[in-house]
This record gives structure tokens, sequence and C-alpha cells, in this order.
């Protein structure tokens, strides 16, 4: 018996004027990923497996543990394709390095021709350690082709983590970043901050109904790929969350909306989980230790 929602999926992705195009192009960028690879890697086949003609793009640049390797070996196999982005290294400042990072991706697509059906922008870090099923992918491909959306991004178990990509008519997160620093003097307070602010946020944002909005991302956002080309991650000063910046430029360029789709869920990153004093001061002492030897 044929799959009604893969059917669905598949009749919009057949126009004959655009034939070579592929279904669906997935944007990714790793570094020091090479445990969590493997898994990323089994998702594209999925995907593929599923009948989408799947291509990938990934950028790396100065990992430390075999990731480089990595990429190099699958695309030797026609997995992937490694994207060198070296130049992320010189740049200060994480936000401004992921702008330019995603935004390097980007017009690489865009330099490949017509924009594919649909593209999948995804992080191959820890939230890739289980990543959504591909009928999931494909129902939420459906669900893409509603009046009223550019995108839907992915939900999360146990619980809604990425708060600065966020953003409705009620709530913005963009400052988040500056109120975490002036939080982060003593161990208490920063804990307290997080228990009384950042978890309550997220916990709000845990629905098991669909969920629209301005802003999202979640791990993985699925895109019309003609309403990505209207993005850029760049701004002036990246005050902000390069998705909400792209996000943003979408939505006012198409007058549409995304959807954050509770079928389309990754696992909660350890490194957001919500947790008591003790385990959250340990996790803090680790993450920094392990920003240490990275450099």
């Amino acid at each position: 018996m044929s799959d009604p929602v893969q059917g669905r999926v598949q009749d919009s992705l057949q126009d004959p004027v655009d034939a070579e195009r592929p279904d669906i192009v997935v944007l990714a960028l790793a570094r020091n990923c090479a445990a969590t690879l493997p898994a990323f890697l089994r998702f594209l086949t999925s995907l593929r497996d599923a009948g989408l003609d799947c291509r990938a793009l990934v950028g790396e640049n100065d990992s430390r543990d075999g990731t480089g390797a990595l990429l190099w070996a699958a695309q030797a196999r026609g997995e992937l394709s490694h994207v060198p982005t070296a130049f992320m290294a010189d740049i200060r400042g994480r936000l401004a390095r992921m702008a330019r990072g995603r935004e390097h991706l980007k017009r690489v697509l865009d330099g490949q021709g017509p924009a594919p059906a649909y593209v999948c922008v995804a992080d191959i870090d820890n939230v890739m350690a289980r990543p959504p099923e591909a009928g999931a992918v494909l129902a939420a491909l459906a669900k893409l082709e509603r009046p009223g959306l550019f995108a839907v991004s992915a939900a999360s178990q146990p619980h809604y983590y990425d708060l600065l990509a966020y953003e409705d008519e009620a709530v913005s997160y963009e400052y988040l970043l500056d109120d975490i620093a002036r939080h982060r003097r003593g161990a208490l307070g920063y804990y307290r901050f997080f228990s009384d602010t950042i978890y309550p946020a997220q916990s709000a944002l845990t629905r098991e109904r669909e969920t629209t909005c301005l802003s999202a991302f979640n791990g993985l956002t699925l895109y019309r790929g003609a309403d990505y080309r209207l993005g850029s991650y760049l701004d002036d000063d990246y005050a902000r969350c390069e998705h909400l910046t792209l996000n943003r430029r979408i939505a006012a360029a198409t007058g549409r909306r995304m959807l954050v789709d509770p079928g389309l869920v990754l696992r909660t990153p350890g490194d957001h989980a919500q947790r008591g004093f003790l385990s959250f001061y340990a996790s803090r002492v680790r993450k920094m230790a392990v920003a240490r030897l990275r450099g």
C-alpha cells in the first residue's frame, strides 16, 4: 500500500522544468563531530531510501577528532560534499563565525543552479545523536506545502531547547546571551537564572500541538527551497542568533510564517538539559574544560 504522505510530497516535487534539481539539500556545519557523524550519514541514507533525491553540503574547519577525514571519506563514497570552511577559524565571536559559515554554505548552494525543492538546515553535533525518522521528515515536508508557511522546524524531547532562534508575536530571545553573561559571575546566581528564567521558557515551548511562529531552529529546520534563497544569515553586528536573522528576512520577503512540528522530533542535547544545581555545576565545569582543550 502506498504512503499517502510520501505521495503528496512526491507530487509536489514533480516539475518537468526543474527535473535536474534535487528534492532536498541538507546544509550543515561540522567541527569535532566524529562521534555523531555516523548518525548523520544514516539520516541521509534514510532520506534516500525513502525516495528523495537528497544531497548534502557539509562545511568543516579545524576539527581535532578526525571529522575532516571522515567527511572526505564520505565524499569519496558519494554521500555528501565536503566544503572546507577554514576561514571560520579566523573570525572572532561564535555568532559571527556561525553566521559566516552558514552563509558560505548557502552561497555554495545558490551557485549550483536552480533552488532545490527543499532545504534542510541541520546541526551535526550531539543533537544529531538520534535523528528523526525519514517518515517524520516526509510528513513535515507535506505540512510545508500548506499555504502561509516558509519553513517547518523540529521539536525536541524531553523539552524544547533552542530559545535563541525562537520568536513569535509575544516573545523573543534575541538578547538572551547578554542576560546569560550578566548572571555568569556566581555559580548559584547563574543556576538560578537558568532555573527561574530559561527552564520555564523552554518548558512553555514544549508542546504536543503544532506551533506557528516567526522564527525557530531547534537543531533541524526544513525550508521551501525558493524561500530559503531569499534570506541571509549576515547582519551588521552579529548581535543575534544567525537563524533569527535569516528567518526574519525570509518572513519579511514572503509574508509567511514557520511551524514547529511536534512530529519532527530530536533528542534534547545533554548540554541543554534541565538540571538540578549539582548536575548543572558539574556540566558547566566539563563544558569549560572541553572548550579550553579545543582552544
